[in-house]
This record gives C-alpha cells, sequence and structure tokens, in this order.
C-alpha cells in the first residue's frame, strides 16, 4: 500500500515538473486573451469588453432628435 503510495506520488511529481518546464527556465505564459492573439485580430475579432465599451460610446454622427413639447 505505501509502495504504490509512493509510486503515484513520484508520477504526480514528474508530471508537474514536466509541465513546470517553461516556467523552470525563464520564460513566462503564454497569453491567451484576444487582444494579444494577431491571427484573431486580423480576422476582427475583438474582446468582448472592449466590443461592449465602443458599442456604447457616444457617437459624434448621431442626428439629434427634436423633443416636442406639448
Amino acid at each position: 500500500m505505501f509502495e504504490t503510495f509512493l509510486i503515484i506520488l513520484l508520477i504526480i511529481a514528474i508530471a508537474v515538473l514536466l509541465l513546470s518546464i517553461r516556467l523552470l527556465f525563464g520564460r513566462s505564459f503564454i497569453s491567451t486573451h484576444v487582444h494579444d492573439n494577431k491571427a484573431l485580430q486580423q480576422k476582427g475579432v475583438g474582446c468582448a469588453k472592449e466590443q461592449a465599451r465602443n458599442a456604447f460610446n457616444e457617437n459624434p454622427y448621431r442626428v439629434s432628435e427634436k423633443r416636442s413639447t406639448r
């Protein structure tokens, strides 16, 4: 039972070590955000927060509406 536990612990330790090789050699994480991906930028895909912010900005070309006075 104890030997099985040590083998499993060793396998998990090796897996964690292999998964962290990039960090151990000084490289940073890969950015998965949309604004950092050049292929998505070329297709016109943007960040949802940025698109919402742009959609609700004031439009300088809007037509001013007159309010009717009653």
